[in-house]
Order: C-alpha cells, then structure tokens, then sequence
C-alpha cells in the first residue's frame, strides 16, 4: 500500500538553534519541577510528592509549541487539574462490583468534556486522567489534594519557568490579544480587516482548526499574507516605471500670460516649477492662479462672491508684473525614480497632494498622479 500525503511528516523542519532552545528549555522546566519535589521530600513532606509522566508531555507544548492555544497557562493548569479531579471522582464512585476494565475509558472521556467545559483543553490532562486510574487499578491511591498538589502546583512551576525562558529567548508566551496603538503612520486597509471575529472562528471552525489558532492569531496571518502578496507585487514596480513623463513646466521668471497659456492649453491642475537645470523648485496651482486673479479686480472683496471663469483670459486690471516665483508654492512630494510604487499606497491614499514628483539625481523627470496608481492596479488585477 503506497503511504499518501497524511502518513507523511506534517511538521516543517526545526532550525538548529530552534532544536537547542525546545530541548534546553523542556529539560530545565523538569528538572526545576524535580528540584522541588526533591526539595519537599528531604523536608519530609507527604501527600504523595513525585513526579508524574504527564508533565513531560506539558513540557513539550509549553516550550515546543507555545504559541498554540492547548499550550497556554490557563489549558495547562486548569487542563491537568480539572482532569485529575474528574478521575478521582470517577475512583471514589465507581461501583466495587463494576466492569474495572471500563474505568480508563470513561476517566479519559469525562476529562477531555470537563477540559473542553472550562476551555481548558490540554492533551496531556487526558493522559493525568488515565495515570490515576491505572495507578488505582495497581494500589496507588491519592487523595483529593493530590489533583492539586503536587498535579496543579507543579504544572504551574513548569508553566512559570517557560515564561521567563521565552522571554529570555525573546518569544511571546503567554500570548496576549493587544490592541495595537495608533501609530504615527497609518498602515495599509486591507480587506482582511473587515473580517471580525466571529468570522474568523467561523473560518477556524470549517477547517477544524478551532484548537490550533485563535481568531486573533488567523486574524494576523491572514493580514500578513495580504501584506506580502502586495510586496511581491508591487515590490519590483518602481516609480519611474509608472510615472508620466510627458511634463509641463514653467521657470520662476515665467510672467502670468505664459502660466494662463499653459493651464488654457493643458488639462492640469498644478504647474510643476524648475530652474535651467531641471531641478524642482516648488509648484503654480491653478487655484492659487485664480485667486491672485480675483483679487486683482476693481472692488473684489466688496462684491459677492462669483465665478472665477469669467475672468479667466482676462487681462487684470492692475499693471503690477507677477511671475511663477510669486505664486510658486513648495512642492507636495517627491520621490526617487527608483522609489518602489508599494511605498507611494498608503500616501496617495490618505494625502490630498495633487502629485508626486519623480526625480533622478534631484532633477525633475517625471509625476506620480493617482490615475497612474490606479492604472498599475488594474494591469496587474488582469
């Protein structure tokens, strides 16, 4: 029979370091966790102070596998608590007379429903539940603090130890749902963050990964996804790639009839301002053109407020000469030919710049408008 795809390995290789951080981790929670019971015994204590074998598994999720749910303080503890609970209930009222052969089953059965009752679900309590049963069958038998003490207590160590181990190895354990804080920035809106909660859970619940991630954790995956199929995207479009080239400029020495000319015989709404050289300067808005042409006729501020059209063309009453630089005001943005277009997004997106200017070596060679990004978006949505 040939094996399919699920008898393979399911779980991705580990790194090096990885392998060394796991097993140096698990071996110092247990031997803490035996420095303690050891502790206890020389000091006479009783109530049955030993380790037990279901702590090694616990070992294994709090420091190999810490980001998943089963993995947490709260599944741990509680996880392992409430399922030797369970299995000494089961021991004290199971009948002298009754099938001994069906106990285990019923132990492991009834604390895997009172884990997942108190969202506590733990792997390893399963296996808590079927050593007390077992070691009863044999006659071992534990009292009730025995699912506290040393079951509770030392799971509890093993759990505190891998705290302050992640953090010394700079991981994230226990992991906490945070509400970032506002950044000065503003990140991308993707579609991902319409998704709430609670379809979230539902995505987890259709692949039956309700146990593996949480929403929040689905939630960040999902957006980071996002995130890099817009960089492997966009990464490799530059600016100059999209940019117009086809530009109409003006110097600071142009007078007003040459700046009326250009906007009259181009649909722009902004004149971009160079020396000889190429360099940008700053920029002539139309409305800035219109306003300094309204003002200019006889009794403007007295009148009633009216369009400007009308005065488009028409010569100003005042003689005073005026050019580009008067009007020029500093330019919006700019950026390097190579800058890539994914770091222009966010901008365009949330600035109300009539254009970005595109320079090569400081000299003005090309605009960025908002019709450029969307005609990238759509070439590439093909």
């Amino acid at each position: 029979m040939q094996l399919g795809n699920g008898w393979k390995p399911a779980v991705a290789p580990a790194a090096r370091l990885d392998v060394l951080r796991v097993g140096l981790g698990a071996g110092l929670g247990l031997a803490m966790a035996a420095v303690l019971v050891q502790l206890v015994q020389w000091s006479g204590g009783q109530g049955g102070w030993a380790l037990f074998a279901p702590l090694g598994a616990t070992a294994v999720l709090v420091f190999a596998v810490h980001t998943g749910p089963l993995s947490q303080p709260w599944s741990c503890v509680v996880g392992n608590t409430v399922s030797a609970l369970w299995a000494l209930l089961v021991l004290a009222c199971w009948p002298a007379q009754g099938a001994g052969w069906l106990m285990p089953a019923v132990a492991v059965g009834g604390a895997i429903a009172c884990m997942q009752l108190t969202r506590s679900l733990h792997p390893p309590g399963g296996a808590v539940a079927l050593l007390l049963v077992l070691e009863a069958q044999h006659g071992v038998l534990h009292s009730w603090s025995y699912a506290l003490v040393p079951i509770g207590l030392l799971t509890l160590v093993l759990v505190l130890l891998g705290v302050a181990y992640h953090r010394l190895w700079g991981k994230n354990y226990p992991l906490q749902v945070t509400v970032p804080a506002p950044a000065a920035k503003k990140t991308l809106h993707l579609p991902s963050d319409e998704l709430s909660d609670a379809d979230l859970q539902a995505l987890l619940a259709r692949f039956d990964q309700d146990y593996n991630l949480t929403p929040q954790e689905l939630g960040q995956l999902v957006r980071a996804a996002e995130e890099q199929a817009i960089a492997r995207r966009f990464g490799s479009v530059t600016c100059g790639q999209v940019m117009t080239a086809a530009l109409w400029t003006c110097r600071p020495t142009d007078d007003l009839d040459t700046l009326v000319a250009q906007f009259r015989q181009h649909p722009i709404k902004s004149l971009p301002v160079t020396d000889a050289q190429g360099h940008l300067l700053g920029v002539v808005a139309r409305s800035a053109l219109f306003d300094w042409l309204w003002l200019q006729q006889p009794h403007a501020r007295e009148k009633k407020p009216r369009s400007i059209w009308p005065l488009w063309g028409r010569k100003p009453v005042a003689t005073t000469a005026v050019h580009a630089a008067a009007l020029m005001e500093d330019a919006p943005l700019s950026v390097e030919d190579h800058t890539p277009v994914l770091h222009l997004l966010e901008t365009l997106a949330t600035h109300t710049v009539p254009f970005v200017a595109v320079l090569r070596q400081g000299k003005l060679v090309g605009i960025m408008t908002r019709t450029d990004v969307m005609r990238i978006l759509m070439e590439l949505a093909l």
